[in-house]
């Protein structure tokens, strides 16, 4: 076997795009980052930022099954959240195996069934399902305690500390297994090590001290865009823990936001702990499943076309490669696997629909895709789905129930406060937009496009996808 570089992909849970420190986007106090991410901005600083970078589909299972296949929610059969078993012609880790790598999974999965290994020699889990962490946790207290004692739940808006000490939390616990596999690995073959965190999705528990760093500054308060009245007949008075939609006290959505950020920077400071173990000949790349709103237009967790939704941290570093540190084409989950496979020289299946990064980074944007295309069925109400095509500068939603639209200008309006879809100036742009997503959609099952123009349809429609 030719030599190889090892390959660390690291994958957070729930984390959006702006919040990086080095992301254009990530919100400011004083011109300042607010969110602390020391390592991730040192790997941009060796690396580049995809600050255009999306999940085909914004939930956790159907994402992950996109990334592992680099197939396109359609053709894997989940543009909506569903639980079938997976039973995939091409897994990411499967082919890294069969190239002769050794092949580690460590932390959240989210597979069907849990410990449904895609190709990975070993797996350690904290997931869903034959938790190896919850396990360890058990025996570490003498089951006097499990991870949520705390009582905030797996999709909670509420936060608080965490109850555990900084070393039995699941994000540190986490890391040493990832230090363990460095330390025990068989060193004449490569590796392939999926480092799969947990956090920052709920709860928003951060150890102490990283609560502490966040929870007396001024934190910018949620976006609110001049169309969020049409979902206010949705906002309970006294939500639930996990309501998708809630207008929550100012002092909640301070809460919320210590917790989440105080979560990214515990991974970040851990991360630097992986990052000094690895080999130089180490390609890492680091992204996410989906984001999280965090009150944004009173939305909460994910599923939606919005960009504290869709939009997901995108960073990529090769030893052997000097590229510009920010690109603004737009890349998606599924370009992951054609990405890793190609820096390791291994060849891509023709079952992958997503592409190589490096020939965006070789050739430039004019041979990369000038739009990218993601979706979501309705999940929590027939109002919230979203089909949305994003260009360098502008992004275009549709709302294939109620027919809705909403054009942004994401250089001067990176959270959508703004909608342009009626803006005389913007005519043209919109019905290009239109005319893609026809070009998207047509021949799906659901029924998008009738007599080539885009259709909405039932909340039922999804129901082929079953």
């Amino acid at each position: 076997m030719p030599d190889r570089p090892n390959v660390l992909f690291v994958m957070t849970d729930q984390h959006r795009g702006d919040a990086v420190g080095a992301d254009p986007a990530c919100p400011t106090i004083n011109g300042d980052p607010v969110v602390h991410t020391p390592s991730l901005n040192n790997l941009v600083d060796d690396g580049t930022l995809f600050s255009r970078g999306y999940t085909p589909i914004p939930s956790c299972v159907p994402a992950r099954r996109c990334l592992l296949t680099g197939q396109t929610p359609a053709t894997n059969g989940c543009p909506k959240w569903v639980n079938s078993e997976w039973d995939f012609e091409n897994p990411m880790p499967r082919v890294f195996r069969d190239a002769g790598y050794q092949t580690q999974l460590v932390g959240k999965h989210h597979g069907r069934p849990p410990r449904k290994h895609c190709g990975f020699e070993h797996m350690l889990l904290h997931t869903a399902g034959g938790d190896d962490y919850r396990n360890w946790l058990e025996r570490k207290s003498d089951g006097n305690f499990s991870e949520i004692s705390h009582g905030c739940n797996w999709n909670s808006w509420d936060a608080r500390p965490s109850h555990l000490p900084e070393h039995l939390h699941p994000t540190t616990w986490t890391t040493e297994r990832a230090l363990d596999f460095f330390d025990r690995r068989d060193p004449t073959r490569p590796f392939f090590l999926m480092l799969s965190y947990h956090r920052p999705h709920q709860p928003f528990d951060p150890p102490q001290p990283y609560w502490d760093m966040y929870a007396d500054r001024d934190l910018p308060g949620p976006a609110m865009g001049d169309w969020t009245e049409r979902v206010a007949d949705l906002i309970p008075q006294y939500p639930e823990l996990d309501a998708p939609v809630a207008d929550l006290p100012d002092d909640a959505i301070h809460r919320a936001r210590v917790g989440y950020y105080g979560l990214i920077t515990h991974i970040d400071h851990q991360l630097q702990r992986v990052f000094r173990a690895i080999p130089d000949d180490t390609v890492i790349l680091f992204t996410s499943d989906h984001g999280e709103m965090l009150g944004d237009h009173n939305h909460w967790r994910k599923t939606y076309g919005y960009e504290g939704s869709a939009r997901v941290p995108f960073l990529f570093n090769h030893p052997d490669r000097n590229d510009e540190d920010v690109v603004s084409a737009p890349v998606g989950l599924e370009d992951v696997m054609p990405t890793l496979l190609d820096s390791a020289g291994i060849s891509i299946p023709e079952t992958v629909e997503g592409r190589s990064i490096l020939s965006l980074l070789d050739d430039g944007p004019d041979v990369w895709r000038d739009v990218y295309h993601g979706e979501h069925a309705p999940h929590y109400d027939q109002r919230l789905g979203a089909q949305y095509l994003v260009e360098e500068r502008y992004k275009y939603q549709w709302n294939p129930v109620t027919g809705e639209e909403l054009l942004a200008d994401l250089d001067a309006d990176p959270l959508e406060e703004t909608n342009l879809v009626d803006d005389p100036a913007h005519a043209e742009r919109v019905a290009g937009f239109r005319g893609r997503l026809v070009e998207e959609l047509t021949g799906r099952p659901e029924g998008f496009v009738q007599d080539g123009r885009l259709s909405t349809v039932e909340w039922s429609a999804w129901d082929v996808w079953e």
